[in-house]
């Protein structure tokens, strides 16, 4: 009983299920104006539907489904890891705090140190509005020397801010070497784009994705009842579409479905 009640809580206490509650609360007994629930129905389902762990699971794992694993040859020439799994640091001196991502670069140093590419290439500078952060790929490559990489198995790019340039820069890093055979690394559900973006500057790649958020299904009454993370998710699975479709509209990506 207690292990239930436990779970339930959760639910119970997220303010976004209270939001929600006290919403349907007005609008079954609060109001009869026909222009107020006209304008608060639509939006309570709206709301509801996108917080829930099936519609957001849903959503996101066809997101991290569209492209395949690429069937992992015995030797690259290199591994390209794209940035994107750090929170910010006030300081240079403070530790660095990882997100869900990290599989990123654990995913990246540990193919290289098994002989299965020759170098990791980390893309990604500062990505924030104010640009007063410390290169995300600088933070990166100290962390893949700590973790056991030689100075020589490691290039940067610390100066590309999103996803088109990560591939341009990236391009630019390895366009006097040998380098063919690609790996590209980075979150599933970011991948489609990636490989968009990379094949837009002429690189073909074979990819990697990592840090998958979804399951094929979910057969808990939790995931019909709404929560922040959920919604979390289902807006992490809109900004990633809507940036899909820009970069398509304004060439920065060339996408195929495998």
């Amino acid at each position: 009983m207690f292990f239930f009640l436990s779970k339930i809580t959760t639910f119970l206490i997220d303010p976004l299920f209270i939001i929600l509650a006290l919403l349907l609360v007005f609008l079954l007994k609060g109001t009869k104006s026909a222009f107020t629930r006209l304008f608060f129905y639509p939006l309570f389902l709206v709301l509801y539907f996108a917080s829930t762990g099936y519609i957001s699971n849903t959503l996101m794992y066809g997101l991290e489904h569209i492209e395949k694993p690429s069937p992992l040859q015995e030797h690259y020439d290199a591994v390209i890891v794209l940035s994107g799994m750090t929170s910010d640091r006030m300081n240079s001196d403070d530790p660095i705090e990882f997100t869900g991502a990290v599989d990123r670069i654990l995913a990246g140093i540990s193919l290289v140190k098994q002989g299965r590419a020759d170098y990791l290439v980390i893309s990604g500078g500062d990505g924030s509005l104010g640009q007063k952060n410390e290169p995300e790929a600088k933070i990166l490559g100290a962390f893949s020397r700590q973790w056991g990489l030689q100075e020589k198995q490691i290039r940067i790019d610390p100066v590309s801010r999103n996803t088109y340039e990560n591939a341009v820069e990236t391009a630019k890093l390895i366009e006097d070497s040998k380098t063919k055979k690609l790996l590209l690394i980075t979150s599933a559900f970011h991948m489609f784009r990636s490989r968009g973006c990379f094949k837009k500057t002429g690189l073909e790649v074979d990819i990697y994705p990592v840090d998958y958020m979804a399951g094929k299904g979910i057969d808990d009454f939790r995931a019909y009842l709404p929560s922040s993370d959920s919604l979390a998710k289902t807006k992490l699975v809109i900004h990633e579409i809507i940036g899909i479709i820009i970069y398509g509209i304004t060439g920065r990506a060339t996408y195929s479905f495998s």
